[in-house]
């Protein structure tokens, strides 16, 4: 499988993770607001894809994400080819580990779409970020932490 290099964040699509939103440690609320601002200044996409849309739909989501989350584009779900279906398949055995795959199937989804339309998946989730070694070697995305992907954006801004 062709391996895809570091592409500059300004330039392709970039997907967030519900709980990347709202980090509640440092320095990853720091970074998520930097990334918030940029967003904002038009400098830099940010997408969420549609199942984690239906996250931030929760009743106990705050307020603000939820406005900040309507304001960004985000994936539709569609009918995947066989090969796209075999691969989210795969993506939930790495998530899953030796746990059930019904307890990680949105977070796969979230992983599936970032790959399938970007390049770059920003994540606070442990379990996630845990795997991303194995879950790239599959699948053309980068998954970083907010303050990781802060840290590409300012190298390509030089």
């Amino acid at each position: 499988m062709h391996r895809r290099k570091s592409i500059d964040p300004s330039i392709t699509n970039n997907f967030l993770d519900s709980c990347a939103f709202d980090p509640k440690y440092t320095p990853e609320d720091k970074a998520s607001v930097e990334l918030f601002e940029l967003y904002k200044k038009s400098e830099l996409p940010l997408q969420i894809a549609h199942s984690t849309q239906k996250e931030i739909e929760h009743p106990n989501t705050p307020a603000w994400v939820k406005a900040e989350a309507q304001n960004l584009i985000y994936t539709i779900q569609v009918t995947l080819t066989p090969n796209e279906a075999a691969l989210l398949r795969e993506i939930k055995t790495i998530l899953a580990g030796n746990g059930t795959v019904k307890n990680i199937s949105q977070d796969a989804q979230h992983v599936f779409e970032a790959q399938k339309y970007g390049s770059y998946f920003i994540t606070t989730d442990v379990r996630i970020l845990t795997r991303a070694a194995p879950l790239r070697k599959i699948c053309e995305v980068l998954i970083v932490k907010p303050s990781e992907f802060l840290a590409l954006v300012r190298e390509y801004r030089k």
